[in-house]
């Protein structure tokens, strides 16, 4: 009966990066097997973010002791069952597919001749994810201590907070004329050059202040600060960007990055975005000695930022 063969499939869960190659080459596993083998296998598929994965390993570390020393950083694809007695990682559960069904996994997929084109797939799929949201998705080139970084991507909010997301993307282009303050000092209305000048320990890091770059100085596209906007996102995860500000309705240009739960900054602090890629920077930044202060003493500078183009990502 229809009752006794659902009992009888494979109940299993295929999560990964959407970037990934491995990803790529299981997902078109798991759509052979939805196909050919549909009574022996229900497959569910969780896409995700590079920082959503770090958190889902990190969820399945903790769900299974075994699993600390299977699952490592560099994983970005795996294969389980509810109660994670079957687990397979990377390619694993495509090779074990390969061994006992029909499918192949060839170098390339049929039809291409391009021995990238698994990685060229991933690309496309993870651009397609992007571009879905219909947000905008801006970008730091950061250095610690001289050294360059991976990237740090953002994602804005536009859709809920607007008029602070257009401020963060222009102050990362630095495509606005440049302006004077109250006492007549030149401002470049841009991230570019800028430090991190503050590290609260499991708390945030923050920066972009344009004006003295020491974190007592900031500007908006808008002027001197900008009113609050909403509420909306609050402060609950990781990785969230927003603007700091001096009371209500001060925005200016100085923002912080989350690095946990801080849910009194709920409903004081606009949040506008998060962090999609590059979390591990941040997350180096936090490792960072400290002053008194709270500065850092290691120079952690955005050597380079803008807007990323989806059309050439």
């Amino acid at each position: 009966t229809e009752k006794n063969l659902c009992e009888m499939s494979l109940k299993l869960t295929l999560a990964g990066r959407l970037d990934d190659e491995n990803y790529q080459k299981s997902f078109e596993c798991v759509e052979y097997l939805h196909e050919e083998r549909p009574d022996e296998y229900k497959i569910k598929i969780l896409e995700m973010f590079p920082f959503q994965w770090e958190a889902h390993l990190q969820q399945l570390r903790e769900k299974n002791d075994g699993m600390k020393e299977r699952i490592g950083s560099i994983c970005t694809c795996v294969v389980y069952s509810d109660d994670l007695s079957k687990v397979w990682l990377g390619d694993e559960f495509v090779k074990h597919i390969s061994a006992t069904t029909k499918f192949k996994v060839f170098p390339y997929p049929e039809n291409s001749d391009d021995p990238e084109a698994y990685k060229n797939a991933a690309k496309i799929r993870y651009n397609k994810f992007l571009k879905a949201t219909e947000h905008v998705f801006c970008y730091f080139d950061m250095s610690l201590n001289g050294q360059i970084q991976d990237r740090i991507v953002f994602e804005l909010f536009t859709d809920l907070c607007p008029r602070a997301c257009e401020n963060f993307r222009h102050l990362c282009l630095g495509d606005q004329p440049s302006t004077k303050d109250d006492n007549g000092k030149e401002i470049n209305l841009h991230y570019r050059g800028t430090k991190i000048f503050r590290v609260v320990k499991d708390g945030w890091i923050q920066g972009g202040d344009i004006v003295n770059d020491r974190g007592n100085g900031g500007w908006s596209i808008y002027g001197k600060n900008f009113p609050d906007e909403r509420f909306e996102i609050k402060h609950d995860a990781e990785g969230l960007l927003g603007f700091a500000n001096q009371g209500p309705h001060t925005n200016a240009s100085q923002f912080y990055i989350t690095s946990g739960p801080n849910s009194w900054m709920n409903n004081k602090y606009v949040a506008c975005g998060r962090v999609i890629e590059g979390l591990s920077v941040v997350r180096a930044i936090q490792n960072i000695a400290t002053k008194p202060n709270q500065m850092p003493e290691t120079p952690c500078v955005v050597e380079d930022c803008g807007q990323v183009d989806l059309d050439c990502y």
